[in-house]
């Protein structure tokens, strides 16, 4: 089976520091991933608003591009966005037709049935990939909670307690978090709309109530957000993937963090 690694637009921005991660961890974890090459954005939300047509272009381009095997991606939205298409080109043939004509002029075909999107956390819970990771080189201490946001809850959620799974097994103290799936205000910083930030305070406040210092992401989206409009003192806010590489020995500095 062919893995392949989707980065996402993000990976270049706002997640610089996750895509980093996410490709230390390949290596130092042995897994046969390969990043995906010529990858193009998946579409993100306003494009999936005004045009479907050219979202599913967009994501399925990237889909024909693996040809067949797993699609892997750290980023929510970028997953959502993928499944997305994965699900409804294969309930709509005559779309998933009239797609791959113009995929065709590149020299590209997608086949829903033979390309499967998954999210990172998905695939790091399997058994056999477990069974390979080594022992963790540092003793991370942090309190953590795991957020989930929306795009991993729903509708096509990733394997229950994943995120909290991985984050347990490079040493973190993981706290049981009730606001783990709520919602951080998503695109409402667009909207100048005050309620993103009653938001991302209530979700921080949570985490500081029981006494979390960090709290775990998988959404740029979503740590833009906290980070912006939460504002709680002695609360951080992380990628999972930086997370796990720093426990198992990856230098903060490589990630772009202080020490």
């Amino acid at each position: 089976m062919h893995l392949y690694y989707f980065p996402g637009c993000a990976a270049y921005h706002l997640a610089h520091s996750m895509d980093q991660a996410v490709e230390a961890l390949f290596e130092l974890w042995s897994l046969p991933v390969k990043r995906l090459a010529d990858w193009n954005c998946c579409g993100a939300r306003e494009v999936s608003a005004k045009a479907p047509r050219v979202r599913w272009f967009l994501a399925a381009r990237n889909l024909a591009l693996a040809g067949e095997g797993i699609v892997l991606t750290g980023c929510s939205l970028c997953y959502h966005n993928l499944r997305r298409t994965e699900e409804e080109l294969l309930q709509n043939e005559w779309e998933l037709n009239q797609l791959n004509r113009v995929l065709a002029r590149e020299g590209l075909r997608y086949d829903p049935s033979r390309v499967r999107v998954r999210h990172l956390l998905d695939f790091l819970v399997q058994k056999e990939v477990l069974s390979g990771v080594p022992r963790a080189t540092s003793s991370p201490k942090w309190p953590v909670v795991a957020y989930y946001g929306c795009f991993l809850a729903r509708p096509w959620p990733v394997s229950e307690g994943s995120l909290e799974k991985v984050l347990k097994l490079a040493g973190y103290r993981v706290k049981e978090f009730s606001l783990r799936e709520s919602c951080c205000g998503g695109h409402l910083p667009r909207s100048d709309s005050p309620v993103i930030e009653s938001l991302c305070r209530r979700l921080l406040q949570g985490a500081q109530a029981i006494g979390a210092e960090i709290v775990a992401v998988s959404c740029p989206a979503c740590r833009s957000n906290l980070e912006i409009y939460g504002r709680v003192p002695g609360v951080r806010i992380l990628y999972f993937s930086e997370l796990l590489a720093l426990a198992f020995g990856v230098p903060p500095s490589y990630l772009g963090l202080e020490g």
